[in-house]
């Protein structure tokens, strides 16, 4: 038979460690930026979760070792919905980034008609070339009321 003191010991461990748990995950964004060969590029924001109406900083990043530049035919930043609806995009035709190089944009959560966007989970993605390839990454981020 396990003492009754250990017992509880072990239940305020336990619960103690979920709680601890729960707030590393909600609180750590896990966006880490890792640096390849080749083409490449990552989305950075600040954090996953922003209030309706915040303004949304976000990065483009040349993580690879090339030049990378923005086509006109693909909107360098889109916003959309996870379905697929897009909402917002901006096109930076022909600008090129070095490798290590960053581009940042805030959005203010309007579409691309002036509305404001609801709350809900969006998809921020970008699309860069260089001679040989098509790179692509994208974050999702929550608005929440």
């Amino acid at each position: 038979m396990i003492p009754k003191g250990l017992l509880i010991a072990i239940l305020i461990g336990l619960s103690a460690g979920l709680a601890l748990g729960l707030y590393l995950e909600k609180t750590y964004n896990g966006q880490a930026i890792k640096f390849v060969d080749g083409p490449s590029i990552t989305i950075a924001t600040e954090k996953s979760d922003y209030a309706l109406g915040e303004p949304i900083k976000i990065e483009i990043i040349n993580t690879g070792t090339v030049d990378v530049f923005f086509a006109n035919s693909d909107p360098s930043l889109r916003v959309r919905a996870l379905d697929g609806t897009e909402f917002y995009s901006i096109s930076s035709d022909g600008a090129i980034l070095a490798p290590k190089e960053k581009f940042a944009i805030t959005w203010s959560q309007q579409k691309n008609d002036d509305s404001k966007v609801l709350e809900g989970r969006y998809v921020i993605e970008s699309t860069a070339h260089n001679s040989n390839a098509k790179v692509h990454d994208s974050v999702t981020i929550d608005i929440l009321r």
